[in-house]
């Protein structure tokens, strides 16, 4: 195959995932699927059970790239239109297969069950339509060429799209020769930078027309930013190398690892491969720092025990906080932070611990200290750090989740910053 990479555009019908009841996880599966292939998806977008607004969608979709994928709407009710919006796009008369008739009798007869008359329209192909078989279910899909692309139509349930995807359509890309290796592609994750900052000190690197083209995502403090070469040339992979290179330098301080997402395995593999302890003191998490800890396969080793403290007499209690310091200062403050970290460190006889202590809400908030005030803590070898992160006032979970995450790159970074760790970046 050149070194041109072919494009795709997804395009999933349904009034049940414009109102939220069910999830469009077939649009990332298959982006998923086609990036393995080295074809870029363009676009995704999700329109109603409505023959217009399907026919729209596909002529966009067919407009910016080689290969549409359109799922969903195959079924046998009036409000299955997806056959009907495509023929309409293209301007192609619908016609009954035989093929497809018979294949969807076969699929009630195999079962003892008489066909109804509505499952014929399930029978239903655009002219100049190949019938696509379904080995898990009553829809025949189709493909069809168009011009220079191609569109190709898929049901709705993912086991039915998966099973005609592998049956069908891998075979015809290959032997298309648009299923190539996949486009190369670098991955950092970072954490503690803002999408905005980040897209402030990347600038110009973020381009549509820039190569490679790159992307991110947030999830829960974590930031993954994605390199694709465009092409699959030697110019394109060498641009790529050169960014990556600019990119680790750029974010030295930020970046944790080149592969793993989860900050509990990037930190557990760490402690465990310079034999550091840890201890864990936690308020407003709940034991959730502790909990992420032990996922990691053989953490006993370094991690003995962890101490939720929620209150301020199990502060004093279990870590040796000073009554005094919790009344002029607070729970939720440095302070009382860097009194349960050393007194985690002290208690598991530790090297190295982490608290967490902040307000989760709904209430509790006040002008000085607001929802979403978390102080963080770590102790290493005797020396305290902490730090104030103030993370947005949403719901009570999400804070939690990104206060974890926070506690975890703070151990990890402590450990860097020592010499036991560095950033995975193979």
């Amino acid at each position: 195959m050149s070194g041109e990479a072919r494009s795709a555009a997804l395009v999933a019908v349904g009034d049940e995932l414009l109102s939220g009841a069910t999830a469009d996880t077939n649009s990332a599966w298959l982006a998923r699927e086609l990036g393995r292939l080295g074809i870029a998806v363009e676009s995704v977008e999700v329109v109603p059970d409505d023959e217009p607004a399907v026919a729209a969608a596909v002529v966009r979709a067919s407009a910016r790239a080689d290969l549409v994928t359109v799922t969903g709407g195959l079924g046998p009710t009036l409000d299955d239109v997806t056959r009907h919006g495509v023929a309409l796009a293209f301007e192609r008369e619908l016609f009954e297969d035989d093929a497809a008739l018979a294949e969807v009798r076969a699929w009630f007869d195999g079962r003892g069950v008489a066909m109804s008359a509505t499952n014929r329209r399930q029978a239903l192909l655009p002219r100049g339509a190949v019938r696509l078989r379904n080995r898990a279910g009553t829809a025949p899909g189709f493909r069809m060429d168009v011009g220079s692309g191609a569109v190709v139509v898929l049901p709705g349930p993912p086991r039915e799209l998966q099973a005609m995807w592998i049956d069908e359509v891998l075979p015809w890309l290959a032997a298309k020769g648009w299923a190539g290796p996949a486009l190369d592609e670098r991955r950092f994750h970072l954490f503690g930078v803002p999408e905005s900052v980040f897209a402030e000190r990347v600038g110009e690197w973020m381009a549509r027309d820039a190569d490679p083209r790159m992307g991110c995502t947030v999830r829960e403090g974590v930031l993954t930013a994605s390199l694709r070469a465009r092409e699959r040339t030697a110019e394109s992979r060498a641009a790529l190398e050169r960014r990556a290179g600019e990119l680790r330098a750029r974010f030295t301080s930020e970046i944790f690892s080149a592969g793993e997402w989860d900050l509990e395995f990037v930190l557990g593999r760490a402690l465990l491969a310079s034999r550091t302890t840890i201890a864990t003191a936690e308020s407003c998490t709940g034991g959730l720092v502790a909990g992420l800890l032990t996922r990691v396969p053989g953490i006993s080793a370094v991690f003995g025990q962890g101490h939720v403290v929620y209150s301020d007499l199990a502060k004093c209690e279990l870590l040796g906080v000073a009554p005094e310091l919790l009344a002029h200062h607070g729970a939720v403050s440095r302070e009382v932070a860097e009194a349960m970290a050393t007194g985690a460190a002290r208690v598991a006889a530790a090297e190295l611990a982490v608290a967490v202590t902040g307000i989760a809400g709904p209430g509790g908030g006040t002008p000085e200290k607001p929802v979403g005030l978390v102080c963080f803590a770590t102790t290493l070898a005797g020396e305290v750090q902490s730090v104030e992160r103030r993370f947005p006032p949403s719901d009570r979970d999400a804070i939690r989740r990104w206060a974890t995450r926070a506690a975890l790159f703070l151990a990890w970074k402590r450990l860097r910053d020592a010499g036991r760790a560095s950033a995975s970046l193979d």
